[in-house]
């Protein structure tokens, strides 16, 4: 039962039901900003804090797409638990649960995978030590088994594989078969059977020579397609006859619209394949009837033969396309493949087995292999021999560890993935404890195989009776009400389950749930119209030819403008969270592009006109001269016999040829490489001049000839970093423009080689098939930009990268670009559920003919393409909270917006199925659904026989290319700045920040003496700086550094003890010499052995204590007078904090914050009648040293020690609050007492 919701809740009724709803499996249909992963966080939340029957937070398995929003979940379920433990501190259920979070299985599909095959490694025979393999790693290695592979091919001379290279590939290389067999190998992986996936595709094409082509699964895609090409031209037929029969319209052609309508009509009837084969053939276009005079409109003359031409080119396409070749034809081109395919199978099936034998042995798992050998793990074979998978002991004891199963973004799941999320669930959908969150209309990753008619199946087969229960989420918590209705108002015309996968009924539309103040904010689409008007004279011809503009430029100068018009006007934007509105930042702005190809020119405009631009960027590594010298360099180091790469080292700095002293090298040996000629012109004698040239030539051979033998012994970024040094290249790019940068990108080839060899392969070739594989696979660094993205900036990135992003202002850039079809031009086609398709090669002509499968995988792939980009559409409009700008720019917007004119009086909601397929943009589909807005006026040519009355604003700009402003530098005159910058002058301008600048770059630490001495400093330490002294002296670090004293290892005290330590020994007899009486020779003795016996002095340590001196001290004057004392404290450590100019060291007495901190040790501090004493006692050389003894030696030993005792006194009389009364030096050597006075 779901509980009831409290009226106070802040969820919604639907939410409330997502958070709630149990005992079966459930599929949450969360639209965007419908706050999906509130709804999943709070219903982990309350599996755990739930009075009924609550579970461990370890007993859920959470499956996130990325490891962010794991972090992210584990988090704020983090949270949530601290928060109740506040409320119930005595809580053992929630204190346990904090102890859990962190083993928690909240993580990504393939960490789960990792940790099953952690735990369960034995069963799937692997050995445990295992690593991932990078990504370009595992591009290497198979290249590396495939190039074997073929090799031992190739060997055996086998007719059928010679038969199928010379079907896939071309004369000059085979790399379109090495291509081959890694896609089908890549794509067969995304399978939970990929061998079941693989036979298929001989299944598909072995038909049965009586086969009956109308019965083959894949006509029916083809014919779907080739339908709505007729229902397009039955749609121009009509609209040609309804211009006939209007006031001014060609009547007499009429008869001509009407032939061809009824001829259409037929093929429309046709159901089969061989039926519009047959009347194909006999279809025919009467000629147009004359129509003269002025009783015509020359318009509608004019639009009524385009629109039959439109008709006549859409048939004879379909002729063209899909009838020339007969259908026994295309039947016996599919049979005769049969063999060819059955080769290419057994080759991916055999690179699969090299391939895991090549990872076994190096103890590699790359990223599929997780989701299969999981798979292995969790599944067995079913008992009846069906190829249905059972849970293995493994996955079920996951079916008992977890309670629920919650998959978040599960549009973007795969069959694979599926299937291990079917084994570790319990139950079935009726019963089953899986909850699914995603939203398929925002599934934009079908190039990473995610399969969206996973979600899209149980969402129509979900009704909560026999099977799951579906649940949407349609409020949206993000945006704008006018962004809700516009979108809605789009995707309701043009999303629908034939084009588009999805029908967007009112189920899937958005509903406001943010809390907007009403404001009238439209959603705004700018088309840039680029067709140049009629001039008046040749030079405004010129003038516009001279600013012909890119269409990036073009829309990013128009953005810049809008953009700096919302910064000046201070544009408000409401904060949902602070409930109020606030100036827009720079930061609130986003600039949306399918690609990022434009983002070079973009980049630039926003650059040149001062706004900052953050995109994260990843090209332009590699095509940065530095590097790209390098890479030559490295080249030639591996075979110099390589042209290009020799001359792009020897024409730069490293070598320094000039282009005719190239051009003379290649006169020593006209044929044979360049590096002939290189060694030819060094070994010839020549003239004079070349002398230069030639010692150039020798040092760069002789250094080649090391950097060879340095390649071959040593590791790859031990040769990098040699050849920065070896060239000074390193260091010469420092000193160009942009140094900083240039450096950073040498280092990053050095980081690159050391990863290089963290991987499983050495050399230098390798390293060089590396950086190739990188640059092939797109992983190129990136230049390093000068903003982050944490600054206030306006951001720009892909529309796949905004995902699961919010920004206030969007701006979609690039609305009219056509949708990248390049997978559709290519000869071989891969489909999930068929398999492949590819051309018939005739082998003794050598002609190619595309097959049945080749059309019908084409037309599947453009609906689904098609489907991909609507979508891709949806989250580019729904990224938007306050503000979205479409923007457009077209060759010529009148004949864009004429074509629009065809849906005008369509009177369903959604648009006609040949209209949306014919799309090749995103305008295709925008432009048709707001011709018929009823507020459209300035795009409608005629008036709507049916206005779509929709709640949604649009303000719909024309914009002329030449109207929109070259973008100038603010207030700069460059060639003025140019004429000074050239005579070395000071250019004549100043900042607002010039007084500023200064200031911080001239300011001066006001305590820079104290950084100059340590902070704490020993008495000793003090003592030394003052003996060093004098009128020169600096207040600084003492020149004549302390040696600090540890103790000697004891086989080195054996032998001899230094007179360092024997102050030491003498000071710890005289801390424990009990004075209760005068000690004797006896009692120093028995205190001695006890010393040594508490290991406090070793015996050869008490060997060398002068126990009469200690005798003689205690008969002493100052010693009596320590054995009477009221109180004696001894060896008594001190920290006082005094200021330098106090302890000397300091010559500024006004310095308040100059303290340094004392430490030291006090031998010796009693209280007797005459009051406090300070005794050091010291254990100098007198009597040996100085002839008249201590008489010579006083002046000596005072100097010596005042300034310690002094401090010592200072630091007493400041700790105790009382004076000292006398401070008293005793040398044990003769016996001296030296009283110290200030």
């Amino acid at each position: 039962m779901i509980p009831i919701k409290p009226e106070n809740a802040k969820w919604t009724d639907d939410q409330w039901q997502a958070i709630w709803a149990k005992d079966q499996d459930i599929l949450v249909a969360a639209a965007a900003g419908s706050g999906k992963t509130a709804v999943l966080v709070e219903r982990m939340i309350q599996k755990v804090l739930t009075d009924n029957n609550p579970i461990n937070i370890d007993e859920l398995l959470v499956v996130t797409f990325t490891n962010a929003s794991a972090a992210e979940m584990r988090s704020r379920v983090a949270e949530a638990l601290e928060r109740s433990l506040m409320e119930y501190p005595d809580s053992t259920h929630l204190k346990r649960q904090m102890s859990l979070i962190n083993k928690a299985s909240i993580s990504t599909l393939h960490s789960f995978c990792l940790e099953v095959i952690r735990t369960y490694y034995y069963l799937i025979d692997i050995d445990p030590g295992f690593r991932i393999a990078d990504d370009t790693e595992a591009e290497l290695l198979k290249d590396e088994v495939l190039e074997e592979l073929l090799e031992q091919k190739y060997g055996e001379n086998d007719h059928e594989f010679v038969q199928l290279v010379e079907a896939v590939t071309n004369d000059r290389s085979d790399d379109a078969l090495n291509q081959l067999i890694r896609k089908l190998y890549t794509f067969s992986r995304s399978h939970a059977d990929p061998e079941k996936w693989l036979k298929k595709i001989v299944e598909l094409h072995n038909v049965e020579k009586d086969y009956d082509i109308n019965d083959h699964p894949l006509v029916d895609y083809l014919l779907f397609h080739i339908q709505l090409e007729i229902q397009g031209a039955i749609q121009l037929s009509k609209l040609s006859l309804e211009a006939a029969n209007q006031p001014g319209g060609p009547y007499p052609r009429a008869e001509n619209f009407q032939h061809d309508l009824l001829q259409l009509n037929e093929l429309a009837n046709a159901a089969t394949w061989t039926e519009l084969d047959e009347q194909l053939k006999t279809i025919s276009f009467t000629r147009l009837k004359t129509c003269k005079g002025d009783e015509f409109d020359e318009s509608l003359l004019e639009q009524t033969k385009k629109w039959r031409d439109q008709a006549k080119k859409m048939i004879d396409a379909v002729r063209e396309n899909f009838f020339v070749r007969s259908p026994d034809r295309y039947l016996e081109d599919m049979r005769s493949m049969t063999g060819q395919l059955r080769v290419l199978i057994g080759l991916v099936q055999e690179f699969k087995l090299h391939f895991s034998k090549e990872k076994e042995e190096r103890g590699l798992v790359d990223f599929a292999d997780l989701e299969h050998y999981c798979l292995d793990i969790l599944s067995v074979k079913s008992e009846h021999g069906s190829d249905e998978l059972m849970p293995s002991e493994a996955a079920q004891h996951y079916q008992r560890k977890f309670k629920e199963v919650l998959v978040d973004e599960y549009q973007d799941t795969n069959m694979v993935q599926e299937t291990i999320l079917q084994l570790v669930k319990s139950g079935s959908e009726k019963d089953g404890n899986l909850f699914m969150v995603g939203d398929v209309k925002q599934s934009i990753y079908r190039f990473r195989l995610a399969e969206p008619n996973l979600f899209l199946r149980k969402y129509r087969t979900f009704s909560g009776q026999n099977s799951g229960f579906k649940i949407d989420l349609s409020q949206n918590f993000r945006s704008r009400p006018q962004i809700l209705d516009a979108t809605n108002f789009v995707f309701r015309q043009i999303m629908g389950e034939q084009v588009g996968e999805i029908a967007y009924n009112q189920e899937a539309e958005l509903v406001k749930g943010a809390p907007y103040p009403e404001m009238d904010v439209p959603v705004r689409l700018t088309i840039i119209d680029q067709a140049n008007p009629a001039a008046e004279n040749e030079f405004a011809v010129e003038a516009m030819d001279e600013r012909e503009l890119d269409k990036s430029r073009l829309e990013a100068r128009y953005m810049i403008k809008k953009i700096r018009q919302m910064v000046d006007e201070e544009m408000q934007i409401y904060d949902t969270k602070k409930n109020g509105y606030r100036t827009i930042e720079y930061r609130d702005i986003v600039i949306l592009t399918r690609s990022m190809t434009w983002t070079p020119d973009i980049m630039e405009e926003f650059r040149f006109a001062g706004i900052p631009l953050y995109a994260n960027i990843s090209s332009g590594y590699f095509e940065a001269t530095e590097v790209a010298i390098m890479i030559s360099l490295l080249k030639i180091i591996d075979n110099p016999h390589q042209d290009i790469p020799l001359a792009s080292v020897l024409r730069s700095p490293i070598v320094k040829c000039t282009e005719e002293q190239l051009g003379n090298i290649r006169t020593a040996a006209s044929s044979g490489s360049y590096w002939d000629a290189v060694q030819a012109f060094t070994t010839a004698g020549g003239k004079l001049e070349d002398e230069e040239l030639r010692s150039k030539l020798e040092w760069f051979i002789h250094s080649l000839s090391k950097w060879r033998t340095l390649a071959r012994r040593g590791a790859m970024s031990d040769l990098v970093w040699q050849l920065y040094r070896d060239t000074q290249f390193y260091d010469f790019v420092g000193g160009t423009p942009g140094g900083k940068q240039r450096q950073a990108n040498l280092r990053a080839l050095y980081d690159r080689a050391r990863q290089y060899e963290s991987t499983s392969f050495r050399g230098l070739f390798r390293f060089l098939r590396f950086v190739e594989r990188m640059r092939e696979r797109g992983d190129d660094l990136g230049a390093a930009r000068a903003l982050s993205e944490q600054e206030d900036v306006v951001r720009l990135m892909t529309i796949h990268s905004s995902k699961g992003l919010e920004f206030p202002v969007v701006f979609l850039s690039g609305a009219a670009r056509s949708f990248n079809e390049m997978d559709l031009r290519g000869r071989f086609h891969l489909d999930k559920e068929f398999g492949l398709a590819m051309p018939y090669v005739q082998p003794d002509k050598r002609v190619s003919y595309e097959t049945l499968p080749q059309l019908a995988f084409k037309e599947k792939k453009r609906l689904e393409n098609l489907a991909e980009e609507m979508r891709v559409l949806y989250v580019a409009m729904t990224r938007a909270k306050e503000q979205i700008h479409l923007i457009a720019t077209v060759a010529d917007a009148k004949k864009t917006i004429d074509r629009w004119q065809t849906s005008i009086n369509h009177s369903d909601w959604l648009l006609p199925e040949f209209t949306r397929k014919a799309a090749k943009s995103y305008l295709d589909w925008i432009g048709p659904s707001l011709v018929r807005h009823h507020a459209s006026t300035s795009i409608q040519r005629e008036e709507p026989q049916k206005k779509l009355h929709d709640a949604s604003k649009w303000d719909i700009q024309l914009v002329a290319a030449q109207d929109i402003d070259v973008i100038e530098q603010e207030d700069l005159v460059q060639d003025d700045y140019l004429s000074f910058v050239k005579k070395h002058q000071p250019v004549p301008v100043k900042s607002d920040e010039y007084e500023t600048i200064v200031n911080r770059l001239t300011w001066t630490y006001p305590y820079e003496q104290a950084t100059k001495r340590r902070s704490k400093q020993s008495v000793s330490d003090i003592k030394r700086m003052n003996e060093v002294r004098d009128e020169r002296s600096a207040f600084d670090f003492a020149g004549r550094p302390s040696k600090k004293m540890f103790d000697r290892p004891k086989f080195m005290q054996s032998a001899t003890i230094t007179p360092t330590e024997k102050g030491t020994i003498m000071h710890t007899v005289m801390q424990h010499v009990p004075l209760h009486e005068p000690p004797e020779l006896k009692s120093i003795q028995l205190l001695l052995e006890e010393l040594v016996r508490k290991e406090l002095l070793t015996k050869e340590q008490s060997g060398a204590v002068n126990q009469q001196q200690i005798v003689d001290f205690f008969r002493s004057e100052i010693g009596m007078r320590m054995l009477k004392a009221k109180k004696v404290k001894r060896e008594i450590p001190f920290t006082y904090a005094a200021s330098a100019f106090d302890l000397g060291i300091s010559a500024n007495r006004q310095d308040p914050l100059d303290n340094v901190i004392v430490q030291g040790v006090v031998d010796c501090l009693f209280e007797d009648d005459k009051g406090l004493v300070l005794l050091d006692y010291k254990t100098d050389r007198i009597t040996d040293r100085f002839e008249g003894g201590m008489d010579q030696a006083r002046s000596v030993m005072k100097k010596r020690y005042s300034i310690q005792l002094s401090l010592y006194k200072l630091a007493l009389e400041k700790i105790l609050l009382q004076p000292i009364d006398e401070t008293v030096l005793y040398f044990f050597d003769g016996g001296a007492v030296l009283p110290i006075r200030e």
